[in-house]
């Protein structure tokens, strides 16, 4: 097994449980302890988990992989702010593409009654636009990501390599100008960078607690995106060094 494929399964044992042990990872993942134990200091670096006596726990942080019902209430101002401020970017009769998060949920809310066709892979985003009239649902195929909503996998990347879409809003873990922007998972990450293939604009939102974090698997460079939209709390410093890499950058008030 690939480290990057153990460690995203690590993750995931995290979210379910709240802890894990060096002794049942072996075990599960047929490799040594001292292996585990060497992704354990990874993760720890990256701020992910905290390790203790025999096994790791979970960091609650405001960046950390927490149980989607608790991540979702993180920043919540400042998510309804970009979504607001993205909403200015959509035009009636456009094709957009909502990556799955908890950022594009607050956007899905402000488009229920616009007349737009919406693709997505979140189901709380598909759930949340079902009875609109206006909007034309496609949302992808293939399984959930464990402790999210999200909907990743080779059907889901088949089904975005046939899409030609007005504008992508993607979110991401984290953003770094040498690093770029990352996520956990690699089957996410591969998606993500297949949506941003698929759209003539790319948008990206994240609010200011993600900038300077990397996660496991980069996706894409900041160059690749056409306009991030963050929130006011994000420091002039940080959105000076983006723009001064040629990408446009907004910060929703």
């Amino acid at each position: 097994m690939l480290s990057e494929v153990r460690h995203s399964k690590i993750i995931e044992s995290l979210n379910q449980m709240g802890s894990i042990k060096v002794s049942e990872l072996s075990k599960a993942y047929q490799v040594t302890e001292k292996t585990i134990r060497e992704d354990l200091e990874k993760l720890e670096a990256a701020g992910i988990l905290k390790r203790v006596h025999g096994g790791a726990v979970l960091v609650e942080s405001s960046h950390s992989m927490l149980p989607i019902h608790k991540r979702r209430i993180r920043q919540q101002g400042e998510k309804e702010q970009i979504a607001a401020e993205a909403y200015k970017w959509i035009e009636d009769g456009q094709i957009i593409l909502l990556d799955g998060g908890s950022t594009t949920l607050e956007l899905a809310k402000l488009i229920q009654n616009r007349v737009l066709t919406v693709i997505t892979n979140d189901t709380k985003i598909a759930s949340t636009l079902a009875e609109s009239n206006g909007i034309e649902l496609c949302i992808l195929g293939g399984y959930r990501r464990k402790g999210t909503f999200t909907i990743i996998g080779p059907s889901a990347i088949q089904m975005v390599d046939e899409l030609n879409v007005d504008i992508a809003f993607l979110g991401c873990t984290g953003i770094d100008l040498e690093r770029g922007i990352s996520v956990f998972h690699r089957d996410e990450a591969e998606l993500k960078k297949r949506m941003i293939k698929s759209a003539k604009k790319v948008i990206l939102l994240t609010d200011h607690t993600k900038f300077e974090q990397t996660a496991l698997i980069s996706f894409a460079s900041a160059k690749e995106i056409h306009l991030l939209i963050t929130d006011s709390l994000t420091d002039d410093h940080l959105v000076q060094r983006y723009t001064d890499i040629g990408l446009e950058v907004i910060r929703a008030i």
